[in-house]
């Protein structure tokens, strides 16, 4: 563990390592008397602990506090000054100061006291935060086994069925809740939970659908690195979902051989998936705005209007083209 003090006293620093070591005897000690210094420590190693002063010849403690946290934003960091008063108790601790104390020969021993309890509330955090992922990782983990079993009771319903048209309704609404199960399954890798590999995600799923082709279908992935937000992430991956499986199911009928482009990438302040593919086409003129009748385009409109997204349809040289695009 690495604690440094920040002080223009030598005298003082002195007398604030012999009460901190107290607390945390086998601590590597540093001491940062100019910004010189203090630029020679954080690039040899962040500090763990920080003690600072506020009233300094070359800077402030708040000034002091935003270089330290950009070297290690997990840096306890306690104020020990003799210059301020409640005012600037408020500010550091709305800077993100964990304690602040007045200097004093009798608060020592509350500086020490400080620092090991500023210690003691970050560690238990970050233990509290390691537990609380592994929870959220065995809840996607579960709830995409889960999503799993549904599928594969639908698709033993869609084999006892007869009807035609209810075995492609039912058909339609697993390919929908396997597209949600890839999501879940990119939670579930992803190291942070409130976000998502959507350029891992799209292809998978491109790949998925197209290798349901058996070959007919090529796929050719354009895809930017993106990571979105889970809560844009979801609509955005499911209407992406729905206009894939009418692209392959409209473009390339009774065997038709063909590619299909996807393409992702950021404009500006909004990500575009761009989905393009050489067959027949779309069927009759797609209109957003009308109220379409299929299911598939209901929920593309209801997901678009949920993220403020824009769904576009043009006719291409050779097939047709859907640009979808969202406000990142």
């Amino acid at each position: 563990m690495r604690i440094l003090f920040v002080d223009d006293d030598p005298d003082t620093r002195v007398l604030a390592i012999r009460a901190v070591a107290q607390e945390f005897p086998d601590a590597d000690f540093q001491e940062a008397p100019d910004l010189a210094t203090l630029d020679d420590v954080l690039r040899e190693r962040a500090p763990d602990i920080l003690v600072s002063d506020f009233d300094l010849r070359w800077s402030d403690g708040l000034a002091v506090f935003d270089r330290v946290k950009a070297s290690n934003p997990l840096c306890c960091t306690v104020m020990f000054t003799g210059t301020g008063n409640e005012e600037l108790a408020v500010r550091a601790l709305k800077r993100g100061f964990d304690d602040y104390v007045v200097k004093g020969a009798t608060q020592l021993r509350r500086l020490a006291m400080a620092v090991r309890s500023a210690y003691d509330r970050r560690r238990q955090l970050l233990e509290l935060g390691e537990s609380r992922d592994l929870v959220l990782k065995e809840l996607y983990h579960r709830l995409h086994n889960n999503l799993q079993i549904v599928i594969s009771l639908l698709r033993m319903t869609e084999k006892a069925t007869s009807n035609g048209t209810d075995r492609e309704q039912l058909a339609d609404l697993g390919r929908r809740i396997q597209a949600l199960s890839a999501l879940q399954e990119e939670f579930y890798r992803s190291e942070d939970f409130r976000r998502v590999d959507f350029a891992a995600f799209i292809e998978r799923l491109a790949g998925s659908l197209t290798g349901l082709t058996g070959g007919r279908v090529r796929l050719a992935p354009q895809l930017e690195t993106m990571e979105l937000p889970v809560d844009l992430a979801v609509p955005f991956g499911l209407i992406a979902n729905e206009i894939l499986t009418v692209a392959l199911k409209h473009a390339f009928p009774d065997g038709r051989t063909g590619y299909l482009s996807v393409a992702l990438e950021r404009k500006a302040d909004r990500a575009v998936l761009t989905i393009a593919d050489d067959g027949a086409g779309y069927p009759g003129d797609l209109d957003l705005s009308a109220a379409a009748s299929s299911l598939g385009m209901r929920v593309i409109r209801r997901l678009a209007d949920q993220v403020e997204g824009e769904v576009s349809f043009e006719r291409g040289e050779a097939g047709a083209i859907c640009r979808i695009s969202v406000p990142v």
